[in-house]
């Protein structure tokens, strides 16, 4: 079967149902995921440019309003709404994809790693929690975690109870936008970072 042959409906789910072989092969994209940048890694042309909070909240919404399984090998549209522009279905793709923060060398999204400020690609730095907008993100380093996984989330704005949360969540299934306490449900070693390219 085509991707020609695909109606709309018929083709996210499945492009949702590919693999990293799947996706590269109908797409022609190069979906590794990547840990560290290569010495060579270039931005996309398109992606990693000036974005405004607004935009970065509305290319969130995009997959909050419809939401998506959690997978970390697995892909889907974005904002964009390109078969060739494909997001990994993980925290990181998810924040990568609204943050359009997109390289050659690891075009489905970035990892909670490489997100970090010291992630190698230097797209971020860190801030302080009464610094903290929509549109910014709240990170912990996979060597923080008890299990050796980090997770990072897109931060909406104060609200009763703590702050406006979307994520792409393994423990939620998948998109959510939802309450949590700061930094991050109780959770230690979670701090707030912003991108380098984001304009108020």
């Amino acid at each position: 079967m085509t991707d020609q042959e695909l109606s709309p409906h018929s083709r996210r789910t499945f492009f949702r149902g590919l693999g990293v072989a799947g996706a590269a092969a109908v797409t022609g994209a190069a979906v590794p995921t990547v840990f560290a940048p290569s010495a060579s890694a270039a931005p996309v042309p398109g992606f990693n440019e000036k974005i405004s909070r607004d935009e970065v909240i509305e290319r969130a919404m995009f997959w909050v309003d419809d939401p998506r399984a959690y997978s970390m090998e697995n892909f889907d549209i974005g904002p964009e709404e390109d078969q060739d522009i494909l997001w990994r279905m993980d925290c990181s793709g998810f924040v990568s994809m609204a943050l359009a923060a997109r390289f050659d060398d690891n075009p489905t999204g970035l990892t909670t790693e490489t997100l970090h400020p010291d992630g190698g690609y230097e797209i971020s730095h860190a801030i302080s929690k009464g610094d903290l907008l929509p549109g910014d993100f709240i990170l912990q380093k996979n060597a923080d975690s008890e299990g050796g996984v980090g997770h990072v989330v897109l931060f909406n704005g104060w609200v009763d109870g703590g702050y406006n949360v979307l994520e792409q969540s393994y423990g939620a299934g998948g998109t959510t936008s939802r309450t949590a306490a700061y930094p991050y449900d109780g959770l230690d070693n979670f701090h707030p970072f912003r991108y380098d390219l984001i304009v108020d």
